[in-house]
């Protein structure tokens, strides 16, 4: 049996609006870690004087609680983490099957190296078109 060539899932990713100042996003992490929460992903964007993170964890409600009770503003979305070969093409022909079935990207962001899987976490402006559209190509 082969490997689709996309895995893929439907997440919570928690954006957690903070201060741009040196070692804020430090504090982030480690009050996390100290609390059992693993950070698998992120993505950071700054404003004048503040900023927000863009966090893809392992206990998402444990999480968005602790920084709720510690009083900082958090948000949630839905986003669809994908696995697909870190080889020219394969983000192409995916890019080009979401835009067929009309499903556009709100935003994204991705990481892998020379020899890695490429993780992406992409926001779709419809999630069920976005999901069918993985699964038809992994047909």
């Amino acid at each position: 049996m082969t490997t689709p060539p996309y895995i893929f899932s439907k997440a919570i990713q928690l954006t957690v609006y903070i201060d741009n100042r040196k070692g804020t996003l430090a504090k982030l992490a480690q009050f996390l870690g100290r609390h059992g929460v693993n950070i698998y992903g992120l993505t950071l964007a700054d404003t004048e004087g503040h900023g927000y993170v863009r966090l893809i964890v392992d206990d998402t409600e444990k999480a968005r609680q602790l920084v709720e009770d510690s009083g900082e503003l958090i948000g949630a979305r839905d986003v669809l983490l994908v696995q697909i070969e870190n080889e020219p093409g394969h983000l192409g022909r995916l890019l080009a099957a979401l835009a067929a079935r009309n499903v556009n990207l709100d935003y994204g962001y991705s990481s892998g190296g020379p020899g890695d899987g490429k993780g992406l976490v992409l926001v779709p402006s419809d999630m069920g078109k976005a999901l069918e559209t993985l699964e038809e190509l992994n047909a």
